[in-house]
C-alpha cells in the first residue's frame, strides 16, 4: 500500500544526554505519530517506551563523556496484510557506566509491555535499543 508524500513516515533526532531532552523527544514522537494517523493508545504505548529507552540511554552515558548524545530514529512501515508499524532505534554514548548491582526498576519491563519486540545490542561504541511496535491498522484514503 502505498501512502502519500505528505505523510512523512520517518523521525530521526540527536538529542543532548540531558534529562531536559526527554520533553523534547516525546513531543516530537506524539506529534509524528498522529500525522500518521496512528491510534491513540498505540501513540502512548510508542510514546512511553521511546521515553523510557531514552531516559535509560541518558542515565547509563558516562560522565566523564562531556557533550554526548542521544539518537533516535524511527521510521513507519507496512506488513504484507497493510498493517502499520514503526521501528524505533535508541543509541547513546561511547562510554557507558557500568552495569549497577542488584535490581534497579521497571524500566525494561514497560519497555517490553508497550512494544512488540525489543532487542538490546551492546558495542564498543555504546548501547542501541531496537523496538518495534504492535501492529495498527491500515490507513483507509476517502476518494
Amino acid at each position: 500500500m502505498a501512502y502519500p508524500e505528505d505523510l512523512d513516515a520517518v523521525i530521526s533526532m540527536v538529542l543532548m544526554a540531558d534529562p531536559v531532552s526527554l520533553s523534547v523527544v516525546r513531543q516530537r514522537f506524539r506529534r509524528w505519530l498522529t500525522t500518521l494517523r496512528w491510534p491513540e493508545q498505540e501513540i502512548d504505548d510508542v510514546v512511553m517506551a521511546v521515553n523510557e529507552a531514552v531516559t535509560n540511554a541518558i542515565e547509563q552515558i558516562h560522565p566523564s563523556e562531556i557533550g554526548a548524545e542521544v539518537r533516535v530514529a524511527a521510521r513507519q512501515y507496512a506488513e504484507p496484510d497493510g498493517g502499520r508499524r514503526v521501528l524505533v532505534a535508541v543509541a547513546g554514548g561511547k562510554l557507558w557506566r557500568p552495569e549497577p548491582a542488584g535490581f534497579r526498576g521497571q524500566g525494561l519491563l514497560m519497555i517490553h509491555s508497550c512494544m512488540d519486540d525489543v532487542g538490546v545490542s551492546r558495542e564498543h561504541d555504546g548501547i542501541t535499543m531496537m523496538m518495534t511496535s504492535a501492529k495498527v491498522p491500515p490507513l483507509t484514503y476517502e476518494p
